[in-house]
């Protein structure tokens, strides 16, 4: 491929992020940009290859009479062509609608129509024949980009290859016109997020925004050769593609893996060997899990987790000391060994890591960092290493202010900090202040050290019978932190006391037990949940103690509790009540014992 051409710009830093990627092409030329899986397979590109992609794609859409701020969307999951996409998009001045393709044709409906767009990238063929469908609909849209490489013509479409064969048509010295006439204040993307209502709402982001969130306030500084982030995690979600595209300004070499949950193979993250990893906790989890079933692992996990309780209370003899120091080097060479064997520190976002994954990473020496942000901020906090503690989600980047405000909500103010919803000013009122402060519904507070920890959220508090309010996420995440417990919902809005439904984890509880998955009885299920509600009351005020629960046989439906594609747990209290109002009538009108549904 030709090499893009560049215009001379007089900043070392450009104005915006298009800008400064192609100012790395021109800089980094045969060195690899890009490590992704293809199939089984891992390919590579380099920045002057990748960087011809993403002219070509921009130049198509120009030569398509296609103008400046029309809306494009981007429909797909981690792949060479999607990053493209997201690039020659933001690049060319077209703000971009980033859609996971895991949403419902009405959702995805909503979305399109209410940003007007004009084409849509889309990945897999089978979404194309949704997008067909609902074209009818959506008098603005225009054109359709299949980005998965089939081979096959699809009607009423243009393929990725189609595009940048267009693309090559068009004289090179466009590109510098097009980068120069981008400005920071222009719209670079529309990010939709759930409402209170269910109605989504776009959460614009300027090329301000965006390069404000990468650079935290600080000169931008070219990434070593040999810096490599392993990005497990969609695109879609905001610590992934804010991975990705810090990488592009930076210079930094990524990779992504294109399964990235149930489907994860640690052999491709041990075969990738990154500095850096970026992961939401349940993929760490996954990760955790894998090294330590490996060998003896899980045994020698155990006892050092027993060593290490055992030094807070009696500390430990010489003997135990030894041991304790050989099972940490022994777990350490292997999870660093998993991990490729460079890995630096894990960056983690979207939930709290659970208090054991932590303490294990702690005690080999692989720090994790926690961040806290929104898709109206982007980034707001980052733990430095040796700062990371449960709850902590470190001090605020030195371009960010946060305040506390009265009634504990989280504010937050700064360049990083959307100008709004697009086309909607009432949702913009209630959020964003006179002032520029975004008031994010999460209630927090902050440490003496400046550190930010949070206790819920606003919207979502329990009324108690005597007069205390308590917030049901705050407990709720702390019971699933628990190695018994999958997933809980809290019961007890202006009822008499606090109570639980609880999935549990048959098959952890099983293997504590020493016998099969279904060999565990009802009654060993409930101890061993009852266990684990004790202690977490232990840490909770009295009047937040869970007093009875229910066992659930079965994973809570999307409808009563769903991980959104911005990884936030949601709990519909509404369909709680609705979809298990008979055990939670026995619970309230009856005292011990537990229900199974």
């Amino acid at each position: 491929m030709s090499a893009p051409t560049v215009p001379f710009v007089a900043s070392s830093q450009g104005r915006h992020i298009g800008q400064i990627f192609f100012q790395r092409v021109n800089k980094l030329g045969d060195r690899t940009c890009l490590k992704f899986q293809r199939g089984r397979g891992l390919e590579e590109i380099t920045w002057r290859d990748f960087g011809a992609l993403v002219q070509n794609i921009l130049l198509a859409l120009y030569a398509l009479d296609l103008t400046p701020g029309d809306a494009v969307a981007i429909i797909g999951e981690n792949s060479l062509e999607r990053l493209c996409a997201d690039l020659a998009t933001l690049a060319g001045g077209f703000p971009n609608v980033v859609i996971s393709p895991a949403l419902s044709d009405g959702m995805i409906l909503k979305m399109l129509d209410h940003s007007q767009c004009r084409a849509a990238f889309i990945q897999d063929v089978s979404d194309v024949g949704r997008l067909l469908n609902l074209k009818g609909q959506l008098p603005a849209l225009a054109y359709l980009f299949v980005t998965e490489r089939t081979g096959a013509a699809l009607p009423n479409t243009l393929s990725f290859d189609d595009l940048v064969e267009r693309g090559r048509r068009v004289k090179a010295e466009r590109l510098g016109e097009i980068l120069e006439s981008v400005h920071g204040h222009d719209l670079a993307t529309i990010m939709y997020t759930s409402g209170s209502t269910g109605e989504p709402k776009g959460v614009m982001r300027t090329q301000d925004n965006l390069l404000s969130n990468i650079t935290n306030g600080r000169e931008i500084t070219v990434s070593k050769p040999d810096e490599l982030i392993v990005i497990v995690l969609s695109v879609n979600h905001l610590l992934g593609r804010f991975g990705f595209l810090k990488s592009a300004v930076t210079g930094r070499t990524t990779a992504i893996v294109e399964a990235t949950e149930l489907n994860l193979d640690l052999r491709v993250v041990e075969s990738l060997a990154g500095t850096v990893m970026a992961v939401v906790p349940r993929v760490m989890e996954r990760i955790w899990k894998g090294i330590l079933d490996q060998e003896d692992h899980q045994k020698r996990w155990e006892m050092l987790e027993a060593l290490d309780q055992k030094i807070a209370r009696d500390g430990l003899n010489d003997s135990d000391s030894k041991t304790f120091e050989e099972l940490k080097g022994t777990l350490k060479d292997a999870t660093r060994k998993a991990l490729g064997g460079r890995i630096q520190y894990v960056t983690y976002s979207g939930a709290a890591m659970p208090p054991r994954i932590m303490r294990f990473f702690e005690l080999i020496d692989i720090p994790l960092l926690g961040s806290y942000g929104s898709t109206e901020c982007g980034g707001v906090t980052l733990c430095g290493i040796g700062e990371n503690r449960p709850g902590n989600l470190g001090k605020p980047f030195p371009n960010v202010e946060v305040r506390i405000a009265d009634d504990a909500e989280i504010l937050v103010h700064g360049p990083t900090v959307s100008p709004g919803y697009f086309h909607n000013p009432a949702a913009t009122r209630e959020v964003f202040d006179a002032d520029g402060w975004f008031h994010t519904g999460d209630l927090g507070v902050l440490d003496p050290d400046g550190s930010l920890r949070i206790i819920g959220r606003k919207k979502d508090v329990f009324y108690c019978a005597e007069g205390s309010n308590i917030y049901p996420a705050f407990i709720e995440l702390q019971l699933e932190n628990e190695p018994f417990i999958r997933q809980a919902v809290l019961l007890g809005d202006h009822r008499p006391f606090i109570a639980a439904l609880v999935v549990p984890d048959r098959r952890r509880i099983a293997e504590f037990l020493g016998c099969a998955d279904g060999a565990v009885t009802d009654i060993e299920v409930h101890a061993a949940v009852a266990t684990q509600i004790a202690r977490v009351n232990e840490r909770l005020e009295h009047y937040e103690r869970i007093r009875e629960f229910a066992i659930v046989r079965d994973d809570f439906s999307a409808e009563v509790r769903s991980v959104n594609v911005f990884q936030k747990v949601k709990v519909d209290r509404k369909a709680v009540a609705l979809r298990y109002q008979t055990v939670i009538d026995e619970i309230y009108s009856s005292v011990g014992g537990s229900s199974e549904r």
